[in-house]
Order: C-alpha cells, then structure tokens, then sequence
C-alpha cells in the first residue's frame, strides 16, 4: 500500500482531470461551444477583478485598502455562495471513485484540491489575483510585490478550499432529510449576507465620507476574507510583522478547512443514506404511494404521472433538493435585499416589481439542465413513449409547485412591510411574465444543451469543466427573460397608478404564452431527438 501510495502524485490528478475533460468534448461540438463561452466569460470577470487590484495600487492609501479589501471579500463570497445557488462545484475527479485505491487521506485530499485548481474558475482567480501583485509592487516596491503574491497565492487556495468544504459538507448533510431545514438555515445565512453589504455599500457611496466603508474594510482585514488581500498595505504603511500575522490567519484558515475537507472525503466514499416509505401504509395502494398528496386527486394519466415523479423528485433527490433550496433562498433574499434596503442617499430601494422580477428570473433557471439530473434514468420516459410536449409541461408545473407558492409570499411580505402595498397588483403580473419567459427558455436550453451530472455523492457536484459553461448559460437565461419580458416590465413603472392594475393579466397571459410556445418548440425536438439527448446525459465512464 505504501509503495503504490508513494508512487502517486498530485499533478497525476490534474493529468487525469484534463484527459477525463478532454475525452468527454470529443466528438461533442455543443460542449465544446459551452466550454469556449465558459472560458471567455471567466476571462472577462478575470480581467475586471485584475483591473480592481491595480487600481488599489494607484489610488491613495485608503481608498485603496477599501477596494482590496471589498474585492478581495466578494471574490471568496462569491466561491462560497455561487457554487450552492447556480454553478455547482467541479466534481470531474469523483472521490467516491477512488475508494477501492489504497490512497492514504493526504494523499488524496492534496490530489484532489491540485485537481481542483485546474479549470476556468481557478484560472480566472489566479489571473485576477495577479493584480495583487502589480498593486503591492506599486505601493511597496519588491516587499509589496513578494507580500502580494503571498497573499494572492493564499487567497487563491482559500477560494478553491472554502468551495470544496462547504459544498463536501452541506451535501453530506443533505443526503438525510432530517437535516434539510437545518440546511436551509445555513444557507440563508449566507444567502442573507447580500443585503448587509448592499446596505453598507449603499450607504458608504452615498456618504461624502469614506469612514464607514475604511472602517468596514479595516475590519474585513482582520478575517480570512481579506485579510491576505490588505497585507501589502501593512508593508507600505511600514508594519510588516503585522503583515505576516494577516498571512498567517489565511494560513491557518486554509490548513483549518483542508483538514475539515480532507475528512468529509471519507464520507464521500461511503454509501448515502435513503428514507422510503417503510412502515407508513398509504390508502389506495402501492399507485397511490407514489403520488404526492398535492396530486392524488388528479385524474390519472401521464400527465400525472410525470408531475407526481416530479415533484417527488423535488423533495427527495439531494441533487434537486440542493438546488431548489438554493434557487429558493436566492429568490427570496433579493426583493428583500434590493427592496427593503435603501440605495444611495438614502433612497427608498428598488421598485417592488423589478426586484421582484429579478427573483423570478432566477426561479427557472435551475430546469436549464433537467434532463442531466435524471441521466440515463429517463430511457424509462423514451421506452414509455412520453410525449414531449408532456414532458416539459408537467417538469415545469412541478417546479412551479414549489417556487411560485414562495416567491409570492415573499413579495406579499416585503410589499407590505416596505410600504408599497399598492405595487402588489402590477408585481404579480410582472412575476408571471418574468418567471413564465425564465422557465420556457430554460425549458428550451434543457433541450438543446444538455449535459451530464457526475455520478457523485456531492449535491453540488458538476464535472467535465461544465461548472463555467452552467454559470454562462444561467446568467444568459436570466438576462434574456428579462428582456423578453420588459414591455410587461415598463409597464409596471411608467404607466399612471390607475392603469397599472392592466399589468396582472398582461403579465400573467405574457408568460403562459411564452412557457406554452417554448416547450412547444422544445417537445417538438424532444420527440425527434430523444436518444440523442438520452446519450448526452449519460454519464462517462
């Protein structure tokens, strides 16, 4: 065991994640495509977060410790919470494939987080972190620039490790359904950071004084979220032992959560737990046990079939369950955070009807990729002969079970307690509109670019470098219904208070129509295309 153990090297799991990538775009154009626009878009936000650590490194002493300390602060919050709302976490290398390997848990564990370095989010944070370095040699000179690089290495793998825990974490929790509101606390936790920092954002903008926000950063510096990010300014301020002692907490942070990690991968190769419905007897028979209760009084068919299968679904598989929990809080934390919170000067936030719009963009996002949960699960569906028009309608009534029941409470709630009562009426038409055009065009995507989801044990999981093109695709679906959707939304702010009661049925007849079109469109490819979806969303073994 020692011997084969010794033989193993870290930069063997890179070797073997680019091969596993690059054999699974083989003959495979669509991926390809997806990869390439993943790749330009991670290029992108590289060069804008490279640009925000230069510019640190220009401006005066403070106002560049505030940028550092913000950006630095939002590149790891955003590894931390994208990766659970939208883009899941590259899962090419499956723990769990290695259980029968005669790997020690260091071994593994450093293989794996080298493994995790390569890919267009690791790059893109590598390339926007070397602004650090331009920014430290600006300010401090060669002690600035070696301070930098220090603290851009270690950011770096602070980023890529916090990803890999919490995502290890949460989804070995999530595997038992006693935990799953204890999950939905932590996420919204997390998910609720949002608004505290639009709040300070807002108001440190609209203030003449930078207290408020240097005060923030300097207290930023002293966590692991920026701390590595503002030690150069320590070097230019004269005080290095203090600059090391902030490279040393992200040390010890990074150590902290490799260790965490490296022991959730053992759970990773274990076998998941499942609940049935062992010992619960259900009138009617063994049919009416797999129906939910919400439809066992619809009339038989497979409409319902498919619907019940949903929403089962739903509620059970970790993967789904993950996401829709996600996609949930996600929804629910914006109008309160766009709303609620006022903006620069004190204002009174956001239109209820745009903020409320943004979250229903975000709700049907997550059917962009439907068929890739079910894998080769859904040759049952092609051998049933399951029309696709059938399909798609029941797939999206199922999610809609469970989103838009929230969603409207949440923007009932946040109307009322923000004093903008009378925007109710025009927000519901504007949130049919937006929520209808976002599902029938993920709807659609879920059609024509389909991907596989790993075999993994990680809710979170994603594979094959898919993590950027998944994050693309679901910025481009949200983008795109609310352009579609922007006369109903126009009309929810410029018309005059007495006709703006129009908005709700023209918003709501806006999106029934669009969702009908669109999985028309999709069910007429779903029927001729079938097994050709069915072999994209198999797996690779």
């Amino acid at each position: 065991m020692s011997t084969v153990s010794g033989q193993v090297r870290s930069w063997h799991f890179m070797r073997l994640k680019l091969r596993i990538i690059g054999n699974g775009m083989r003959g495979r154009p669509v991926r390809i495509v997806l990869f390439v626009f993943g790749m330009v878009a991670g290029l992108g936000m590289a060069a804008a977060g490279f640009l925000a650590f230069v510019a640190s490194g220009v401006v005066d002493n403070d106002t560049g410790l505030v940028i550092a300390a913000y950006v630095g602060s939002a590149l790891v919050l955003g590894w931390l919470l994208l990766p659970l709302l939208f883009f899941g976490v590259d899962e090419t290398l499956d723990p769990a494939r290695f259980a029968l390997f005669p790997l020690p848990r260091r071994t593994l564990a450093t293989g794996m987080l080298a493994a995790s370095c390569v890919g267009t989010p690791a790059l893109a944070t590598m390339l926007a972190l070397l602004g650090l370095v331009v920014a430290g040699a600006l300010r401090a000179g060669v002690a600035g620039a070696v301070v930098g690089l220090a603290g851009a290495v270690l950011g770096a793998l602070l980023c890529v490790v916090v990803s890999r825990a919490v995502t290890s974490a949460m989804a070995a929790m999530l595997r038992s359904r006693r935990v799953r509101d204890l999950t939905a606390v932590i996420l919204t936790l997390l998910s609720a950071s949002i608004g505290p920092l639009n709040l300070l954002l807002g108001s440190g903008v609209g203030q003449a004084s930078r207290g408020p926000m240097l005060l923030a950063a300097r207290i930023l510096g002293w966590t692991p979220f920026a701390a590595g990010f503002v030690a150069p300014y320590d070097i230019a301020d004269g005080r290095p032992l203090l600059a090391v002692t902030r490279l040393a907490l992200v040390a010890v942070t990074v150590l902290l959560l490799l260790w965490w990690w490296s022991h959730t991968l053992e759970s990773a190769m274990l076998g998941g737990s499942s609940e049935g419905l062992a010992g619960k007897a259900v009138r009617g028979g063994a049919v009416a046990a797999l129906l939910p209760r919400a439809v066992r009084g619809a009339p038989p068919g497979v409409f319902t079939a498919v619907l019940a299968r949903e929403l089962r679904y739903w509620s059970r598989d970790p993967r789904r369950r993950s996401g829709l929990i996600s996609i949930l809080i996600g929804g629910a934390v914006m109008p309160i955070a766009l709303t609620l919170f006022p903006g620069q000067r004190g204002g009174s936030g956001v239109a209820l009807p745009i903020s409320a719009a943004f979250a229903c963009a975000v709700g049907g996002v997550i059917t962009a990729n439907q068929f890739g949960f079910d894998g080769t699960a859904y040759s049952v569906h092609l051998l049933a002969g399951v029309p696709g028009y059938t399909e798609l309608r029941a797939r999206a009534a199922a999610l809609s079970l469970y989103i838009a029941p929230v969603l409207l409470v949440v923007a009932m709630v946040v109307g009322l307690i923000s004093g903008k009562g009378d925007e109710l009426v025009p927000t519901v038409g504007t949130m049919a509109a937006v929520y209808g055009v976002s599902l029938g065009a993920a709807s659609l995507v879920s059609v024509f670019a389909p991907y596989p989801v790993p075999e993994s044990r990680n809710a979170f999981a994603s594979n094959n470098g898919s993590g950027s093109a998944k994050g693309f695709l679901s910025f481009v679906i949200m983008i795109g219904s609310m352009v579609v959707a922007s006369p109903v939304l126009l009309g929810s702010v410029l018309l005059p208070g007495g006709w703006r009661w129009l908005v709700a049925p023209v918003g709501v007849a806006w999106g029934i129509a669009v969702l009908l079109l669109a999985t028309r469109a999709g069910a007429t490819v779903l029927d001729r295309r079938g097994p050709e979806l069915l072999a994209a969303v198999t797996p690779g073994r």
